[in-house]
Protein backbone atom coordinates (compact mmCIF):
# COMPACT_ATOMS: atom_id res chain seq x y z
CA UNK A 1 0.00 0.00 0.00
CA UNK A 2 1.43 3.44 -0.73
CA UNK A 3 0.49 6.94 -1.78
CA UNK A 4 0.78 8.59 -5.13
CA UNK A 5 0.86 11.82 -6.41
CA UNK A 6 1.45 13.82 -9.72
CA UNK A 7 1.52 17.19 -11.33
CA UNK A 8 1.12 18.02 -15.29
CA UNK A 9 1.66 21.60 -16.24
CA UNK A 10 2.79 22.66 -20.18
CA UNK A 11 3.98 26.33 -17.66
CA UNK A 12 7.91 25.83 -17.16
CA UNK A 13 7.40 28.42 -14.47
CA UNK A 14 5.81 25.54 -12.02
CA UNK A 15 8.47 23.44 -9.75
CA UNK A 16 6.85 20.05 -10.53
CA UNK A 17 8.91 18.31 -8.38
CA UNK A 18 8.92 20.28 -5.39
CA UNK A 19 5.72 20.40 -5.31
CA UNK A 20 4.72 16.52 -6.01
CA UNK A 21 7.23 16.14 -2.64
CA UNK A 22 5.57 18.35 -1.00
CA UNK A 23 1.62 16.48 -1.97
CA UNK A 24 3.60 13.51 -0.97
CA UNK A 25 4.70 14.34 2.39
CA UNK A 26 1.47 15.64 3.39
CA UNK A 27 0.68 11.76 3.33
CA UNK A 28 3.59 10.28 4.18
CA UNK A 29 2.05 7.29 6.80
CA UNK A 30 0.56 5.78 3.40
CA UNK A 31 3.98 4.54 2.80
CA UNK A 32 6.94 5.10 5.44
CA UNK A 33 9.43 2.38 4.08
CA UNK A 34 10.49 4.32 0.38
CA UNK A 35 9.50 7.66 -1.60
CA UNK A 36 10.49 8.90 -4.86
CA UNK A 37 9.63 11.90 -7.13
CA UNK A 38 10.69 12.09 -11.09
CA UNK A 39 10.01 14.13 -13.56
CA UNK A 40 9.36 14.29 -17.52
CA UNK A 41 8.57 16.85 -19.76
CA UNK A 42 5.41 18.49 -18.78
CA UNK A 43 4.82 15.64 -16.09
CA UNK A 44 5.97 14.93 -12.22
CA UNK A 45 4.85 11.82 -10.62
CA UNK A 46 5.69 10.84 -6.87
CA UNK A 47 4.89 8.06 -4.66
CA UNK A 48 5.69 6.70 -0.92
CA UNK A 49 5.83 3.29 -0.63
CA UNK A 50 4.55 0.80 2.28
CA UNK A 51 6.28 -2.24 1.67
CA UNK A 52 4.12 -5.78 1.68
CA UNK A 53 4.21 -7.75 -1.58
CA UNK A 54 7.77 -7.10 -2.18
CA UNK A 55 10.18 -5.56 0.75
CA UNK A 56 13.62 -4.52 -1.15
CA UNK A 57 14.40 -1.18 -1.43
CA UNK A 58 13.66 -0.46 -5.08
CA UNK A 59 14.00 2.99 -7.27
CA UNK A 60 10.75 4.61 -7.43
CA UNK A 61 8.87 5.80 -9.10
CA UNK A 62 8.80 2.88 -11.34
CA UNK A 63 10.94 2.25 -14.82
CA UNK A 64 11.17 -0.14 -17.86
CA UNK A 65 14.79 -0.83 -18.96
CA UNK A 66 14.08 1.44 -21.86
CA UNK A 67 12.96 4.38 -20.00
CA UNK A 68 9.25 4.70 -22.13
CA UNK A 69 7.42 4.21 -19.55
CA UNK A 70 7.35 5.59 -15.68
CA UNK A 71 4.75 4.27 -12.92
CA UNK A 72 3.95 4.81 -9.53
CA UNK A 73 1.27 2.25 -7.44
CA UNK A 74 -1.01 1.99 -4.66
CA UNK A 75 -2.29 -1.09 -3.48
CA UNK A 76 -1.70 -4.76 -4.54
CA UNK A 77 -2.51 -6.85 -7.40
CA UNK A 78 -2.95 -10.51 -6.00
CA UNK A 79 -3.19 -12.05 -9.96
CA UNK A 80 0.09 -10.62 -10.58
CA UNK A 81 2.42 -13.43 -10.92
CA UNK A 82 -0.62 -15.13 -13.38
CA UNK A 83 -0.27 -11.93 -15.50
CA UNK A 84 3.70 -12.06 -15.37
CA UNK A 85 3.61 -16.27 -16.82
CA UNK A 86 1.17 -14.50 -19.65
CA UNK A 87 3.71 -11.86 -20.60
CA UNK A 88 6.14 -14.11 -22.32
CA UNK A 89 9.85 -14.76 -22.10
CA UNK A 90 10.72 -11.70 -23.68
CA UNK A 91 9.88 -9.40 -20.37
CA UNK A 92 12.87 -9.70 -17.94
CA UNK A 93 11.78 -8.67 -14.43
CA UNK A 94 14.43 -7.36 -12.48
CA UNK A 95 12.10 -7.64 -8.72
CA UNK A 96 9.30 -9.32 -7.34
CA UNK A 97 7.09 -6.29 -7.25
CA UNK A 98 3.50 -6.11 -8.53
CA UNK A 99 4.24 -2.69 -9.77
CA UNK A 100 7.03 -3.77 -12.43
CA UNK A 101 4.04 -6.62 -13.44
CA UNK A 102 2.19 -3.53 -14.38
CA UNK A 103 5.04 -2.01 -16.34
CA UNK A 104 5.14 -4.71 -18.67
CA UNK A 105 1.43 -5.75 -18.65
CA UNK A 106 0.97 -2.02 -20.10
CA UNK A 107 4.21 -2.14 -22.80
CA UNK A 108 2.01 -5.70 -24.05
CA UNK A 109 -1.27 -4.47 -24.27
CA UNK A 110 -1.67 -1.08 -23.79
CA UNK A 111 -4.72 0.51 -21.73
CA UNK A 112 -6.65 -2.79 -21.67
CA UNK A 113 -4.13 -4.66 -19.64
CA UNK A 114 -6.62 -3.23 -16.89
CA UNK A 115 -8.68 -5.65 -18.15
CA UNK A 116 -6.63 -8.26 -16.44
CA UNK A 117 -5.68 -6.93 -12.88
CA UNK A 118 -7.70 -8.75 -10.00
CA UNK A 119 -6.74 -6.23 -7.34
CA UNK A 120 -6.97 -2.88 -5.71
CA UNK A 121 -4.98 -0.06 -7.01
CA UNK A 122 -4.67 3.27 -7.82
CA UNK A 123 -2.18 3.22 -10.67
CA UNK A 124 -0.27 6.67 -12.55
CA UNK A 125 1.88 5.77 -15.70
CA UNK A 126 3.03 8.47 -18.01
CA UNK A 127 3.93 7.16 -21.71
CA UNK A 128 7.05 9.34 -22.79
CA UNK A 129 6.07 7.97 -26.21
CA UNK A 130 2.63 8.82 -26.31
CA UNK A 131 3.37 11.72 -24.06
CA UNK A 132 0.15 11.10 -22.11
CA UNK A 133 -0.37 10.52 -18.65
CA UNK A 134 -2.86 7.66 -17.44
CA UNK A 135 -4.02 7.82 -13.67
CA UNK A 136 -6.72 4.91 -13.05
CA UNK A 137 -9.08 3.86 -10.27
CA UNK A 138 -9.52 0.10 -9.17
CA UNK A 139 -12.81 -1.52 -10.23
CA UNK A 140 -14.61 -1.28 -7.27
CA UNK A 141 -12.85 1.43 -5.65
CA UNK A 142 -10.97 0.23 -2.91
CA UNK A 143 -8.36 2.57 -3.30
CA UNK A 144 -8.78 6.45 -3.56
CA UNK A 145 -7.99 8.87 -6.39
CA UNK A 146 -8.37 12.91 -6.61
CA UNK A 147 -7.42 15.16 -8.89
CA UNK A 148 -7.62 19.17 -9.42
CA UNK A 149 -7.56 21.44 -12.48
CA UNK A 150 -6.27 25.18 -12.42
CA UNK A 151 -5.63 27.35 -15.03
CA UNK A 152 -2.24 25.79 -16.04
CA UNK A 153 -2.06 22.84 -14.58
CA UNK A 154 -3.59 19.51 -13.71
CA UNK A 155 -2.69 17.25 -10.50
CA UNK A 156 -3.74 14.40 -8.44
CA UNK A 157 -2.97 12.82 -5.52
CA UNK A 158 -3.96 9.81 -2.64
CA UNK A 159 -5.55 11.92 -0.75
CA UNK A 160 -7.00 15.39 -0.67
CA UNK A 161 -5.21 16.83 1.91
CA UNK A 162 -2.40 16.43 -0.73
CA UNK A 163 -3.96 18.85 -3.15
CA UNK A 164 -4.40 21.22 -0.60
CA UNK A 165 -0.96 22.52 -1.65
CA UNK A 166 -2.49 23.84 -4.69
CA UNK A 167 -6.44 24.81 -3.45
CA UNK A 168 -7.54 26.68 -0.90
CA UNK A 169 -9.52 24.29 1.34
CA UNK A 170 -13.23 26.08 0.57
CA UNK A 171 -16.43 24.84 0.75
CA UNK A 172 -18.24 23.62 -2.04
CA UNK A 173 -21.68 24.46 -1.29
CA UNK A 174 -23.25 23.00 -4.21
CA UNK A 175 -21.94 19.51 -2.96
CA UNK A 176 -25.78 18.60 -2.79
CA UNK A 177 -24.83 14.29 -2.62
CA UNK A 178 -23.78 15.52 1.02
CA UNK A 179 -26.90 16.89 2.01
CA UNK A 180 -28.93 13.69 0.66
CA UNK A 181 -26.37 10.91 1.85
CA UNK A 182 -24.46 12.78 4.67
CA UNK A 183 -21.07 11.70 2.49
CA UNK A 184 -19.88 12.83 -1.13
CA UNK A 185 -20.98 10.26 -3.65
CA UNK A 186 -19.76 10.35 -7.04
CA UNK A 187 -17.59 12.68 -8.43
CA UNK A 188 -17.84 15.88 -6.75
CA UNK A 189 -16.56 16.45 -2.65
CA UNK A 190 -17.08 19.03 0.12
CA UNK A 191 -13.78 20.99 -0.95
CA UNK A 192 -14.31 22.87 -4.07
CA UNK A 193 -12.67 22.96 -6.77
CA UNK A 194 -11.40 18.91 -6.00
CA UNK A 195 -13.02 15.96 -7.40
CA UNK A 196 -12.99 11.80 -6.82
CA UNK A 197 -12.19 9.84 -9.62
CA UNK A 198 -14.82 7.07 -9.91
CA UNK A 199 -14.69 3.06 -9.58
CA UNK A 200 -13.46 2.04 -13.03
CA UNK A 201 -12.50 5.20 -14.66
CA UNK A 202 -9.35 6.64 -15.24
CA UNK A 203 -7.95 10.24 -16.10
CA UNK A 204 -6.44 10.69 -19.87
CA UNK A 205 -4.20 13.80 -19.15
CA UNK A 206 -2.24 15.02 -22.55
CA UNK A 207 -1.45 18.38 -24.15
CA UNK A 208 -2.80 20.29 -21.07
CA UNK A 209 -6.11 18.50 -21.33
CA UNK A 210 -8.10 16.21 -19.19
CA UNK A 211 -10.44 13.82 -20.07
CA UNK A 212 -12.27 11.02 -17.96
CA UNK A 213 -12.76 7.71 -19.14
CA UNK A 214 -14.73 4.25 -18.25
CA UNK A 215 -13.38 0.85 -18.30
CA UNK A 216 -14.91 -1.11 -16.21
CA UNK A 217 -18.70 -1.26 -15.02
CA UNK A 218 -20.37 -4.23 -13.10
CA UNK A 219 -23.29 -3.79 -15.86
CA UNK A 220 -20.67 -3.98 -18.73
CA UNK A 221 -19.62 -7.39 -17.44
CA UNK A 222 -22.20 -9.97 -16.81
CA UNK A 223 -21.72 -13.31 -17.19
CA UNK A 224 -24.05 -16.47 -17.32
CA UNK A 225 -24.43 -18.32 -14.35
CA UNK A 226 -27.38 -20.50 -14.82
CA UNK A 227 -29.96 -20.51 -12.53
CA UNK A 228 -29.74 -23.97 -11.26
CA UNK A 229 -29.02 -23.83 -7.38
CA UNK A 230 -26.60 -26.92 -6.99
CA UNK A 231 -24.51 -25.18 -9.86
CA UNK A 232 -24.54 -21.78 -8.61
CA UNK A 233 -23.89 -23.11 -5.03
CA UNK A 234 -20.57 -24.55 -5.87
CA UNK A 235 -19.36 -21.91 -8.27
CA UNK A 236 -19.63 -19.49 -5.63
CA UNK A 237 -18.06 -21.42 -2.65
CA UNK A 238 -15.23 -21.96 -4.44
CA UNK A 239 -14.86 -17.82 -5.68
CA UNK A 240 -15.33 -17.36 -2.24
CA UNK A 241 -12.45 -19.74 -1.27
CA UNK A 242 -10.55 -18.38 -4.17
CA UNK A 243 -10.84 -14.81 -3.51
CA UNK A 244 -10.22 -15.22 -0.02
CA UNK A 245 -7.20 -17.46 0.42
CA UNK A 246 -5.98 -15.41 -2.60
CA UNK A 247 -5.75 -12.08 -0.27
CA UNK A 248 -3.56 -14.34 2.04
CA UNK A 249 -0.80 -14.35 -0.25
CA UNK A 250 1.45 -11.83 -1.55
CA UNK A 251 2.20 -10.73 1.94
CA UNK A 252 5.66 -11.05 3.71
CA UNK A 253 3.79 -10.23 6.79
CA UNK A 254 1.55 -11.42 9.72
CA UNK A 255 -2.10 -10.83 8.62
CA UNK A 256 -5.27 -10.27 10.84
CA UNK A 257 -8.77 -9.96 10.76
CA UNK A 258 -11.36 -8.19 12.27
CA UNK A 259 -14.83 -9.90 13.07
CA UNK A 260 -17.58 -8.20 14.13
CA UNK A 261 -19.20 -11.47 15.64
CA UNK A 262 -21.68 -11.18 11.98
CA UNK A 263 -21.33 -13.51 8.66
CA UNK A 264 -18.99 -11.79 6.59
CA UNK A 265 -16.14 -11.06 8.64
CA UNK A 266 -16.69 -14.54 10.15
CA UNK A 267 -16.35 -16.18 6.77
CA UNK A 268 -13.13 -14.36 5.62
CA UNK A 269 -11.81 -15.28 9.42
CA UNK A 270 -12.35 -18.94 9.15
CA UNK A 271 -11.36 -19.35 5.55
CA UNK A 272 -7.90 -17.28 5.69
CA UNK A 273 -7.33 -18.52 8.93
CA UNK A 274 -5.40 -15.41 10.22
CA UNK A 275 -2.32 -15.42 12.60
CA UNK A 276 -4.50 -12.53 14.84
CA UNK A 277 -7.93 -12.05 15.01
CA UNK A 278 -9.33 -8.64 16.64
CA UNK A 279 -12.52 -7.38 17.48
CA UNK A 280 -14.48 -4.29 19.57
CA UNK A 281 -16.49 -4.50 22.46
CA UNK A 282 -18.75 -1.97 24.54
CA UNK A 283 -20.14 -3.12 27.55
CA UNK A 284 -23.23 -1.73 27.52
CA UNK A 285 -26.03 -4.38 27.37
CA UNK A 286 -27.17 -6.50 24.71
CA UNK A 287 -27.94 -3.80 21.90
CA UNK A 288 -24.09 -3.48 21.78
CA UNK A 289 -22.39 -6.62 22.66
CA UNK A 290 -21.53 -9.18 20.36
CA UNK A 291 -18.34 -10.36 22.20
CA UNK A 292 -19.89 -14.07 21.51
CA UNK A 293 -19.69 -14.62 18.34
CA UNK A 294 -16.67 -13.23 18.18
CA UNK A 295 -15.21 -15.53 20.57
CA UNK A 296 -17.19 -18.19 18.62
CA UNK A 297 -15.00 -17.01 15.49
CA UNK A 298 -12.05 -17.66 17.37
CA UNK A 299 -12.38 -20.81 19.38
CA UNK A 300 -13.31 -22.11 15.85
CA UNK A 301 -9.89 -21.53 14.37
CA UNK A 302 -8.54 -21.60 17.12
CA UNK A 303 -6.70 -18.01 17.21
CA UNK A 304 -6.68 -15.98 20.86
CA UNK A 305 -9.01 -13.55 20.58
CA UNK A 306 -7.74 -9.83 21.00
CA UNK A 307 -10.94 -7.67 22.50
CA UNK A 308 -10.39 -3.92 22.52
CA UNK A 309 -12.84 -1.94 24.66
CA UNK A 310 -12.71 1.78 23.77
CA UNK A 311 -14.60 4.48 26.21
CA UNK A 312 -16.09 8.07 25.91
CA UNK A 313 -12.89 9.46 26.61
CA UNK A 314 -10.75 7.52 23.74
CA UNK A 315 -13.61 9.32 21.32
CA UNK A 316 -12.97 12.53 22.79
CA UNK A 317 -8.80 12.06 22.10
CA UNK A 318 -9.11 10.87 18.64
CA UNK A 319 -11.75 12.78 17.27
CA UNK A 320 -10.04 15.52 15.38
CA UNK A 321 -7.12 12.67 14.11
CA UNK A 322 -10.25 10.88 12.55
CA UNK A 323 -11.28 14.23 10.79
CA UNK A 324 -8.01 14.57 9.80
CA UNK A 325 -7.67 11.29 8.11
CA UNK A 326 -11.11 10.94 6.64
CA UNK A 327 -10.45 14.01 4.35
CA UNK A 328 -13.92 14.94 4.06
CA UNK A 329 -16.68 14.57 7.04
CA UNK A 330 -18.59 11.50 7.42
CA UNK A 331 -21.90 10.55 9.29
CA UNK A 332 -20.85 7.01 9.80
CA UNK A 333 -18.78 6.37 12.59
CA UNK A 334 -14.81 5.33 12.48
CA UNK A 335 -14.35 5.62 15.78
CA UNK A 336 -14.52 1.40 16.61
CA UNK A 337 -12.08 1.10 13.45
CA UNK A 338 -9.90 3.66 14.54
CA UNK A 339 -9.26 1.89 17.77
CA UNK A 340 -9.08 -1.28 16.39
CA UNK A 341 -6.04 -0.27 14.61
CA UNK A 342 -4.28 1.47 17.00
CA UNK A 343 -4.25 -2.25 18.78
CA UNK A 344 -3.41 -3.80 15.84
CA UNK A 345 -0.57 -1.82 14.65
CA UNK A 346 1.52 -3.96 16.93
CA UNK A 347 1.21 -6.99 15.58
CA UNK A 348 0.95 -6.79 11.82
CA UNK A 349 0.76 -4.88 8.51
CA UNK A 350 -1.82 -6.31 6.57
CA UNK A 351 -5.73 -6.81 7.77
CA UNK A 352 -8.95 -8.77 5.58
CA UNK A 353 -12.32 -7.35 6.68
CA UNK A 354 -15.82 -8.32 5.03
CA UNK A 355 -16.33 -4.73 3.38
CA UNK A 356 -18.74 -5.14 0.04
CA UNK A 357 -21.18 -8.45 0.74
CA UNK A 358 -23.56 -6.75 2.13
CA UNK A 359 -23.97 -4.80 -1.45
CA UNK A 360 -23.39 -7.75 -3.89
CA UNK A 361 -25.48 -9.96 -1.91
CA UNK A 362 -28.31 -7.68 -0.40
CA UNK A 363 -27.86 -8.15 3.39
CA UNK A 364 -29.36 -4.71 4.32
CA UNK A 365 -32.81 -5.17 6.08
CA UNK A 366 -34.23 -2.45 4.08
CA UNK A 367 -33.55 -4.54 0.73
CA UNK A 368 -36.60 -6.14 2.10
CA UNK A 369 -39.23 -3.82 1.54
CA UNK A 370 -38.99 -3.26 -2.22
CA UNK A 371 -38.41 -6.90 -2.60
CA UNK A 372 -41.32 -7.82 -0.64
CA UNK A 373 -43.36 -5.17 -2.92
CA UNK A 374 -42.46 -6.58 -6.33
CA UNK A 375 -43.28 -9.77 -5.51
CA UNK A 376 -47.11 -8.17 -4.90
CA UNK A 377 -46.97 -6.05 -7.92
CA UNK A 378 -46.02 -9.36 -10.04
CA UNK A 379 -48.78 -11.58 -9.15
CA UNK A 380 -51.10 -11.43 -12.55
CA UNK A 381 -53.53 -10.31 -10.64
CA UNK A 382 -52.20 -6.75 -10.15
CA UNK A 383 -50.87 -6.54 -14.19
CA UNK A 384 -54.03 -3.89 -14.92
CA UNK A 385 -53.23 -1.94 -11.68
CA UNK A 386 -49.55 -1.03 -12.49
CA UNK A 387 -50.42 2.31 -13.65
CA UNK A 388 -52.08 3.33 -10.11
CA UNK A 389 -49.37 1.57 -8.15
CA UNK A 390 -46.62 3.67 -10.00
CA UNK A 391 -48.59 7.24 -9.95
CA UNK A 392 -49.84 6.86 -6.34
CA UNK A 393 -47.47 4.70 -4.86
CA UNK A 394 -44.51 5.69 -6.82
CA UNK A 395 -41.74 3.96 -9.21
CA UNK A 396 -39.32 1.62 -7.50
CA UNK A 397 -36.83 4.57 -8.26
CA UNK A 398 -38.76 6.75 -6.43
CA UNK A 399 -39.29 4.45 -3.37
CA UNK A 400 -35.95 3.62 -3.36
CA UNK A 401 -34.83 7.20 -3.42
CA UNK A 402 -37.02 8.10 -0.52
CA UNK A 403 -35.40 5.29 0.98
CA UNK A 404 -32.28 6.23 0.99
CA UNK A 405 -32.41 10.03 1.53
CA UNK A 406 -30.83 10.98 4.74
CA UNK A 407 -31.85 14.59 4.66
CA UNK A 408 -33.71 16.31 7.50
CA UNK A 409 -35.89 18.53 5.41
CA UNK A 410 -37.72 15.88 3.48
CA UNK A 411 -39.30 18.28 1.17
CA UNK A 412 -35.80 19.33 -0.30
CA UNK A 413 -36.85 19.28 -4.08
CA UNK A 414 -33.36 19.62 -5.15
CA UNK A 415 -32.35 16.50 -3.08
CA UNK A 416 -35.32 14.55 -4.22
CA UNK A 417 -34.62 15.44 -8.07
CA UNK A 418 -30.63 14.80 -7.25
CA UNK A 419 -31.21 11.15 -5.48
CA UNK A 420 -33.73 10.35 -8.58
CA UNK A 421 -31.16 10.90 -11.33
CA UNK A 422 -28.74 9.11 -8.75
CA UNK A 423 -30.48 5.88 -7.82
CA UNK A 424 -32.08 6.16 -11.45
CA UNK A 425 -29.30 5.38 -13.21
CA UNK A 426 -28.37 2.54 -11.14
CA UNK A 427 -31.31 0.99 -11.37
CA UNK A 428 -31.46 1.85 -15.59
CA UNK A 429 -28.06 -0.60 -15.28
CA UNK A 430 -30.45 -3.58 -13.26
CA UNK A 431 -32.11 -5.36 -15.92
CA UNK A 432 -35.68 -4.37 -14.22
CA UNK A 433 -35.24 -7.03 -11.58
CA UNK A 434 -34.99 -4.74 -7.81
CA UNK A 435 -32.90 -6.35 -5.78
CA UNK A 436 -30.05 -6.13 -8.34
CA UNK A 437 -30.73 -2.42 -8.74
CA UNK A 438 -30.41 -1.41 -5.03
CA UNK A 439 -27.42 -3.66 -4.69
CA UNK A 440 -25.90 -1.54 -7.92
CA UNK A 441 -26.73 1.77 -6.16
CA UNK A 442 -25.31 0.83 -2.99
CA UNK A 443 -22.18 -0.61 -4.60
CA UNK A 444 -21.50 3.03 -5.96
CA UNK A 445 -22.81 5.12 -3.41
CA UNK A 446 -22.77 4.22 0.53
CA UNK A 447 -20.23 1.31 -0.02
CA UNK A 448 -17.87 4.03 -1.39
CA UNK A 449 -17.75 5.98 2.12
CA UNK A 450 -17.35 2.67 3.74
CA UNK A 451 -14.20 2.04 1.46
CA UNK A 452 -13.21 5.70 2.10
CA UNK A 453 -13.30 4.89 5.74
CA UNK A 454 -11.55 1.62 5.73
CA UNK A 455 -8.80 2.80 3.35
CA UNK A 456 -7.71 5.87 5.46
CA UNK A 457 -8.26 4.41 9.22
CA UNK A 458 -6.02 1.81 7.80
CA UNK A 459 -3.30 3.80 6.21
CA UNK A 460 -3.29 6.26 9.67
CA UNK A 461 -1.42 3.06 11.15
CA UNK A 462 0.73 2.12 7.66
CA UNK A 463 -1.70 -1.37 7.68
CA UNK A 464 -3.21 -2.54 4.69
CA UNK A 465 -6.31 -3.56 4.08
CA UNK A 466 -7.80 -6.20 2.08
CA UNK A 467 -11.39 -6.95 1.30
CA UNK A 468 -11.73 -10.45 -0.64
CA UNK A 469 -16.07 -9.67 -1.32
CA UNK A 470 -14.56 -7.25 -3.67
CA UNK A 471 -12.64 -9.76 -6.12
CA UNK A 472 -14.44 -8.62 -9.72
CA UNK A 473 -15.04 -12.19 -10.02
CA UNK A 474 -17.16 -12.11 -7.08
CA UNK A 475 -18.92 -8.73 -7.98
CA UNK A 476 -19.64 -10.32 -11.63
CA UNK A 477 -21.14 -13.70 -10.57
CA UNK A 478 -23.35 -11.60 -7.76
CA UNK A 479 -24.59 -9.11 -10.18
CA UNK A 480 -25.49 -11.95 -12.85
CA UNK A 481 -26.96 -14.49 -10.95
CA UNK A 482 -30.48 -14.84 -10.19
CA UNK A 483 -31.68 -12.46 -7.84
CA UNK A 484 -33.90 -14.59 -6.03
CA UNK A 485 -30.49 -16.46 -4.74
CA UNK A 486 -29.65 -13.48 -2.40
CA UNK A 487 -33.25 -12.97 -0.78
CA UNK A 488 -35.20 -15.91 0.12
CA UNK A 489 -37.40 -16.67 3.18
CA UNK A 490 -37.18 -13.57 4.46
CA UNK A 491 -33.65 -13.81 4.67
CA UNK A 492 -31.11 -11.16 3.00
CA UNK A 493 -27.78 -12.85 1.64
CA UNK A 494 -29.46 -16.00 1.59
CA UNK A 495 -26.95 -17.71 -0.86
CA UNK A 496 -23.91 -16.59 1.40
CA UNK A 497 -25.41 -17.56 4.80
CA UNK A 498 -26.07 -20.99 3.23
CA UNK A 499 -22.67 -21.18 1.60
CA UNK A 500 -20.93 -19.86 4.68
CA UNK A 501 -22.73 -22.96 6.58
CA UNK A 502 -19.85 -24.81 5.40
CA UNK A 503 -16.99 -22.66 7.06
CA UNK A 504 -18.68 -20.78 10.64
CA UNK A 505 -20.01 -21.71 13.88
CA UNK A 506 -24.09 -22.17 12.90
CA UNK A 507 -25.23 -19.94 15.59
CA UNK A 508 -23.58 -17.04 13.20
CA UNK A 509 -25.14 -17.79 10.48
CA UNK A 510 -28.56 -18.13 11.91
CA UNK A 511 -28.12 -14.27 13.65
CA UNK A 512 -30.76 -12.18 12.86
CA UNK A 513 -29.33 -9.51 15.16
CA UNK A 514 -26.32 -8.51 13.63
CA UNK A 515 -25.18 -4.30 14.26
CA UNK A 516 -21.50 -3.95 12.72
CA UNK A 517 -18.79 -1.77 14.05
CA UNK A 518 -21.15 0.77 16.04
CA UNK A 519 -20.19 3.40 19.06
CA UNK A 520 -22.14 3.66 21.74
CA UNK A 521 -22.00 7.61 21.37
CA UNK A 522 -24.98 8.62 22.03
CA UNK A 523 -25.51 6.86 25.08
CA UNK A 524 -21.74 7.89 26.64
CA UNK A 525 -22.77 11.44 25.55
CA UNK A 526 -26.29 11.80 26.38
CA UNK A 527 -27.63 12.70 22.88
CA UNK A 528 -30.84 10.56 23.15
CA UNK A 529 -32.04 10.21 26.36
CA UNK A 530 -33.45 6.37 24.57
CA UNK A 531 -29.52 5.60 23.47
CA UNK A 532 -30.64 5.80 19.63
CA UNK A 533 -28.10 7.01 17.40
CA UNK A 534 -29.07 10.66 16.73
CA UNK A 535 -27.61 11.43 13.46
CA UNK A 536 -28.02 15.18 13.14
CA UNK A 537 -25.67 15.58 16.49
CA UNK A 538 -22.88 13.72 15.14
CA UNK A 539 -23.35 15.12 11.90
CA UNK A 540 -23.14 18.23 12.92
CA UNK A 541 -19.91 17.43 15.20
CA UNK A 542 -18.03 15.86 12.55
CA UNK A 543 -18.63 18.36 10.20
CA UNK A 544 -17.22 21.32 12.95
CA UNK A 545 -14.41 18.81 13.40
CA UNK A 546 -13.64 19.13 9.77
CA UNK A 547 -13.70 22.72 8.85
CA UNK A 548 -11.49 23.03 12.20
CA UNK A 549 -8.96 20.57 10.90
CA UNK A 550 -8.99 21.77 7.46
CA UNK A 551 -9.54 25.40 7.93
CA UNK A 552 -12.54 25.32 5.38
CA UNK A 553 -13.43 29.15 4.95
Amino acid sequence: MCGIAGFHSLNPEHAGASLVKKMIAKSGYRGPDQSGVKSYDHTTLGMARLSIVDTAQHTIPYEDREGRVTLVFNGEIYNHEDIRAGLGSDCRFDTDSDAETLLYAYLKKGISFLDDLNGMYAIALHDRVDDCTYVIRDKAGEKPVYYTEGPDFIAFASEIKSLLELVEPQLNSEEISYRAYEFSVGKATLFKGIYQLEPGDYLKIKDGRLEVRSYWKVWEHLIDTGDDLNRVRKDLTELLEDAILLRTKNCAHQYGCFVSGGVDSALVACIAKPDFIYTCHYNLGPEFDELQYAQMVAKHIGRELVVVEPGPDDFTRVREDIAFHLDTPCTWTSFSLWMLLERARQDIKVVMAGDGADEIFSGYHRYHLLNHDEQIHKLKAMEEYQYLINKYYGSPIERYAKLVNRCDNIYDREVGEYLLKNVGQYFNHGSDDVVHSMGLCDFYSTMQVLLQMSDRMTMAFSIENRSPFLDYRLIQYAYSMPSSFKIRDGITKWILKDIAGQFIPKAIVERTDKRGFSAPVNRWFGWDQHGKYNRSVYRNMVLEDWKKVFGVA
